[in-house]
């Protein structure tokens, strides 16, 4: 059975390469672009890709989120240079790791990995 990666990011081009990219590696993909578009999300995923700056609030929002309703979800974080987010604060989320925009599509696909095989 498929593994199913939901990505939570509001830029359209940087959503679609990414599940693109994943979909032609075997990945199910689910797209969402603000946190009010998963708030009420009741279809099990495998693993959320979370951009941090999103219009309607941020990724630590949707992690807590999702930590509530998915407990043990893996969770990875994409923030841009200099973001304000410390490792505490997503730990306390629920996010196992950061990856830094613009994020290289092998250190992508190497993390999801470490989760999902």
């Amino acid at each position: 059975m498929k593994k199913k990666i939901m990505i939570l990011e509001d830029s359209l081009i940087v959503s679609k390469l990414m599940a693109s990219m994943l979909a032609s590696q075997g990945y199910e993909i689910s797209e969402f672009d603000s946190v009010g578009d998963i708030i009420n999300l009741k279809e099990k995923i495998d693993l959320a890709i979370l951009d941090y700056q999103l219009p309607d609030g941020n990724g630590l929002e949707a992690a807590e989120n999702l930590k509530k309703r998915f407990p043990g979800l893996p969770m990875i974080l994409l923030t841009a240079r200099g973001s304000a987010v410390s490792q505490a604060d997503a730990e306390a989320a629920g996010i196992k790791t950061f990856l830094e925009k613009p994020v290289d599509s092998q250190d992508l696909l190497n993390t999801i990995k470490l989760f999902l095989d």
